[in-house]
Order: C-alpha cells, then structure tokens, then sequence
C-alpha cells in the first residue's frame, strides 16, 4: 500500500499531538476527553429529555473551572439561600430619622367633634422601617399610642382634648409628631434628619426647646 506525502505528513502530525498529551478540537470536529479542546464559536449542548449535563468531581475538588469573575446570568452560585447579591446589606447602608410635619385632628365618628389627635410618617420607598416614636407637644397632651400602622409606617397619637370641641375633620396642629427610623442598604436614607451633636447635647438641646 502506497502512501501519499499528505497522508503521511497528516498521520505524523496527529501522532505528535497526540502523543503530547493535548489534542485541539476544531470548530465542528469532535470533543476529545482528558484533552484540551479549542473552537472558534460557542459550543451548545442540549437534552430534549432532561439535564443536558452532569458534572462529578473527585471529594474536595469543585466540578467546574472558569477563568473569569464575570457574572454568569440565571447561574445559581450567583445567590446565596436563594437571594441575589443586590439584596443584600452593603457597607454603605445607613440609618436614618423621618420626622412628620406635625398631626391633624381627626372625627372617627363624624359627629362634628375631634375625637383624636394623630400623626404618621413613612419610610421612603427603597427603605425598610426599624423602628419609630413621637412627640407631644400639646399642652397638658400624653402620648399614648406609638406603633406601626402598616408597612413602613409609624403612628402616633395624643390623649389632649380639643380646646375647641368643634375642631374641623383635618385641622393641622403642630404640636404631635411622628418619627420613623428607616434603613437603606444602599446608601443615605432621601430626607432623613441627623443632629451633629452628641447624643447628650442632641437632648439637652430638644429638653431647652420643649421647655420654651
């Protein structure tokens, strides 16, 4: 049998790659195992059945290389417990204090007479409620309810009585207010209030007001 310089010099060169311990894979030529492959497209693996692969490593090994940080889209490993990372708290989150502008008096009844003096406030939307408070201001008034009314919202409401029995359904009084303490993960809480005293001076200071 006669063998042409082609053939030969083909074999000699498919000998020597083999031999070498690595193999290339041309684009539309077959995947060789134990070797490194190479192609110039993305290869596409599918089963019309089920998983289209399965990956077994050896105990203390992990079953997948990559070479790069890029994220991978719908990849599982980008989540923890099944959250993804941007739901996560960031070093950059911060607290912050959402105060109202003031209460309103309310008729729950709607037989002409306040009944209630009350005040809420809400954390901004991307913001998650901590916890909250109030202030009363009124004279003689007691705080008497400070809670969460609904998510993000914090209520608060004072046991004065009107001093006029006939106040409108609505009117505004200044004197309750209601804080609520939100958290962003990501970053300052949108028209929060900070007091860049220390705490004691920050009280003292609320203390000389109330008493003016």
């Amino acid at each position: 049998m006669k063998l042409s310089k082609a053939s030969f010099a083909a074999g000699a060169v498919a000998a020597l790659v083999l031999g070498s311990g690595t193999a290339y894979a041309a684009t539309g030529g077959n995947f060789i195992l134990g070797k490194s492959n190479s192609a110039g497209a993305t290869t596409s693996l599918t089963n019309s059945n089920g998983t289209p692969l399965a990956l077994t490593a050896k105990s203390g090994y992990a079953p997948l290389k990559v070479n790069s940080g890029t994220k991978v889209a719908n990849l599982n490993a980008d989540r923890l417990d099944g959250i993804d990372s941007s739901s996560f708290a960031r070093t950059s989150g911060q607290t912050g204090n959402v105060v109202s502008n003031g209460g309103m008096w309310l008729d729950f009844d709607n037989d002409g007479y306040a009944d209630a003096l009350v005040a809420f406030v809400s954390c901004p939307t991307g913001t998650v409620m901590t916890g909250g408070g109030g202030e009363d201001d009124t004279p003689g008034g007691t705080l008497w309810l400070s809670e969460p009314v609904g998510p993000g919202t914090w209520g608060v409401s004072s046991s004065t009585a009107p001093a006029n029995a006939t106040v409108p359904n609505g009117t505004p009084d200044a004197g309750l207010t209601a804080t609520a303490q939100c958290y962003n993960p990501k970053g300052a809480v949108s028209g929060s209030m900070y007091r860049p005293t220390s705490p004691l001076n920050a009280l003292k200071a609320r203390l000389a007001e109330k008493q003016r």
